[in-house]
């Protein structure tokens, strides 16, 4: 089967763009529902992730179909081959309704990612900071029916009240309960304990189509990808992977991170017991400094930037990527 990548990507230091995303901040910042860390320079800022990102697809995942990039305002990576073949640049403008941008929500650009015209139905879904560790084949990430496999990781529901649990987590939690709600109210069916794995996730085109545009989750849908910034009341794309489990058009599997404690017999014990879980689990880390142990096996693995990322993290991290990927790519000028 043909299998596309699709990525999200800004370049946070364009003039353009910054000046229209200040002031939006400046007219939305203090709204009721926009949490703070939807402003949070960490959510754009670029260190280098997205190039070697793509070096790692080039050389763990030659297979891939097609890439396409979703950017907004002219912006294209400088040092991108643009012209490859496998390479297609996706404005905002040819996905969005016109009265939705500018953006700076990214749960409101994958709501619009099957407006992508040539999309395959089989598609990876990765943000510029994941990247391939070791070569997988497309079966890693569908069967030979083409049900995506999706790894998942346990959450644990604190209130029978769904309104009481959201009170209780964080604004990405809260995401992902309103999404689990949304499916267990309508097919009946408890999606609650499944959370996802933070990896590259496979999805099904058609079927997002159809959940996307169902009658009871357009009007939201809608509304939300005119949400200019992130708010604590959205459904995210966690939905469509649960749609498809519910409708037998995935497989879900339970990855566990590998255990790396200060009591060596405990995590040998740990790791042994869930050898398959773990060997197949992604890692997710904000310094791969400390996270070196788990970057050697995993295969797949997020960078992930955040709020409290300081210049010596940055520095480790952007060094430990060109270590780890120094090949030019097919995809660089």
């Amino acid at each position: 089967m043909k299998i596309d990548i699709v990525y999200l990507w800004v370049d946070s230091a364009d003039k353009k763009w910054r000046a229209t995303k200040n002031k939006w901040e400046k007219i939305i910042k203090g709204a009721e529902n926009v949490p703070e860390y939807a402003y949070d320079e960490s959510r754009w800022r670029d260190n280098g992730e997205f190039k070697h990102s793509l070096r790692s697809v080039a050389k763990y995942a030659p297979w891939v179909n097609h890439i396409y990039i979703i950017t907004g305002f002219n912006q294209v990576p400088k040092w991108l081959n643009a012209k490859h073949p496998k390479i297609t640049i996706i404005p905002h403008e040819d996905i969005f309704p016109a009265d939705a941008l500018p953006t700076f929500n990214s749960n409101a650009i994958e709501m619009c990612i099957p407006n992508i015209k040539g999309l395959s139905e089989h598609f990876l879904l990765m943000n510029d900071d994941f990247f391939f560790n070791r070569p997988l084949s497309p079966d890693f990430f569908y069967d030979k029916k083409g049900r995506a496999k999706v790894l998942y990781a346990s959450m644990k529901q604190k209130s029978k009240n769904v309104g009481r649990w959201l009170e209780k987590e964080d604004a990405y939690t809260q995401t992902l309960i309103l999404s689990a709600k949304k499916i267990s109210d309508i097919y009946k069916k408890n999606v609650y304990k499944y959370r996802p794995s933070h990896g590259i996730d496979p999805y099904i085109k058609s079927s997002w189509e159809v959940c996307r545009n169902h009658p009871l989750f357009n009007k939201q849908i809608d509304e939300q990808i005119r949400n200019k910034f992130r708010t604590n009341n959205e459904i995210q794309r966690w939905m469509f992977n649960l749609y498809d489990f519910v409708h037998g058009k995935a497989k879900f599997y339970h990855a566990r991170a590998m255990k790396h404690s200060k009591f060596p017999i405990l995590s040998f014990l740990y790791n042994t017991m869930f050898y398959f879980q773990t060997k197949k689990s992604p890692v997710y880390c904000t310094d791969t400094k400390t996270a070196a142990k788990a970057l050697k096996r995993a295969p797949i693995f997020c960078i992930n930037d955040s709020i409290d990322t300081d210049e010596q993290i940055l520095k480790n991290n952007a060094n430990y990527m060109e270590k780890r990927f120094p090949e030019k790519s097919p995809f660089e000028k």
